[in-house]
């Protein structure tokens, strides 16, 4: 995967635009930890467990 990243030096830190290959529009971040977050790989959805989130499975219906 390909990413083109624009850095500007603010007052308060870093910000910029990531464009990602695999999406159209560029995303916006804030600081070191956001641009990090961006370029993390998206993490897979659970196979076979619909309706559980990362939480769990929700409140049981009776």
């Amino acid at each position: 995967m390909r990413y083109v990243i624009e850095v500007y030096r603010s007052h308060d830190g870093v910000c910029g635009n990531v464009l990602c290959e695999s999406v159209g529009d560029p995303r916006p971040f804030h600081g070191w930890l956001e641009l990090l977050s961006l370029l993390e790989p998206p993490s897979p959805e659970p196979v076979g467990q619909e309706g559980a989130g990362p939480e769990g499975p929700g409140p049981v219906q009776g």
